[in-house]
């Protein structure tokens, strides 16, 4: 059995930075972890949690998901997403703005989404799931929060095993872990932990700010199923921290694929 650990190990060394893996078996698979403790700025990997707090809520009557929603022009932010190039007073629904948020990373949808249900509240479930590093703790380009020192914080450990609980249905359950899935499955990012792998294969979230790239999804086919969380922090190259995620999951996949361990 060929023993992944050397060369997640000399991919981590090349790159440079802080690298984090985490591997969690779904069905076929295995379980690896390479320094996946590391705690680390999020970027938008914290959108996943974002969307299991309003899925959880929506469960729960306080929230529904075919609510309109008018974008105001002051709450348009900067960086990915579509929604600030649009017109003033759009009118979206809450499943709008949630499907925005992971599929093209939209920072005005996620703001919008955190005013709607709350930085606490994310916290709380995440502390209920036994997450105690992951934490929402800002907006996106909240410049003021950014200037107190606060930053969104991911673990790649926490997210692999969120990930897993959610394709098992052991989140929030049956047809909510479904539309998690379903969302995450349109997403229009695959240039990182898909970059070499097959087509159809991956429902996932990336994050790139300021030295930090990171991707984490879940990979199905007929034969296996895993959660994989790679976390890169302070890569000398971006492009690089890209392809190195996209190295690392194919050495998963082609190692899952063959039966083996880690």
């Amino acid at each position: 059995m060929h023993d992944i650990a050397p060369d997640v190990e000399r991919m981590a060394r090349e790159l440079g930075g802080t690298v984090s893996v985490c591997v969690r078996n779904i069905k076929n698979a295995f379980d690896f972890s390479f320094n996946d403790e590391a705690r680390v700025g999020s970027a938008s990997t914290i959108k996943v949690q974002i969307l299991l707090e309003a899925l959880r809520q929506a469960r729960e009557g306080t929230l529904r998901l075919d609510a309109d929603y008018a974008v105001a022009a002051e709450q348009r932010c900067d960086g990915s997403g579509v929604l600030t190039h649009l017109r003033d007073g759009l009118v979206v629904t809450i499943r709008d703005l949630l499907t925005l948020m992971i599929i093209v990373s939209d920072n005005t949808a996620t703001n919008i989404l955190i005013d709607i249900v709350g930085i606490d509240s994310v916290n709380s479930t995440l502390r209920a799931f036994g997450y105690t590093s992951t934490t929402l703790m800002r907006k996106m380009y909240d410049w003021d929060g950014i200037a107190r020192g606060w930053n969104n914080f991911v673990v790649a450990r926490e997210m692999a095993d969120l990930l897993a609980r959610i394709a098992r249905h052991d989140a929030l359950g049956g047809e909510w872990d479904d539309l998690i899935l379903t969302i995450m499955g349109k997403q229009m990012f695959q240039d990182e932990l898909g970059l070499l792998l097959p087509d159809g294969v991956l429902a996932n979230k990336t994050g790139q700010v300021d030295g930090v790239v990171h991707d984490c999804g879940i990979v199905t086919t007929e034969s296996f199923r895993y959660a994989i969380a790679v976390f890169t922090n302070d890569a000398p190259c971006p492009g690089e921290a890209k392809v190195t995620i996209g190295r690392i999951s194919k050495l998963v996949y082609d190692a899952v694929g063959a039966g083996e361990t880690c």
